[in-house]
């Protein structure tokens, strides 16, 4: 199921975060099922591509803090190739 509509309520927010390790941290992010899925439907190739869009879909519902937006990258890639591989188990 995919929805990348804003959530109407705190409580509908708070079903889409996710806890993702960063720099040994969980930290949860708001929409990144919802904002991986968006950047997997635009086809993009290149790791750097790819990054840049997710971290700017990341970032409309999180804040993400300058000292640490590198290894916000880092994770948030790491979680987009597990998606991917995922979808291509599927395949299969």
């Amino acid at each position: 199921m995919k929805n990348d509509t804003i959530p109407c309520c705190a409580a509908d927010a708070l079903r889409r975060i996710r806890q993702v390790p960063i720099n040994g941290i969980m930290t949860g992010i708001t929409m990144l099922d919802e904002s991986i899925a968006a950047v997997m439907d635009q086809g993009l190739n290149g790791d750097r591509e790819v990054r840049e869009a997710l971290m700017k879909k990341v970032r409309v519902y999180n804040y993400v803090p300058a000292g640490v937006d590198e290894a916000y990258a880092t994770a948030i890639m790491e979680e987009f190739r597990k998606a991917v591989a995922k979808k291509e188990q599927r395949r299969n």
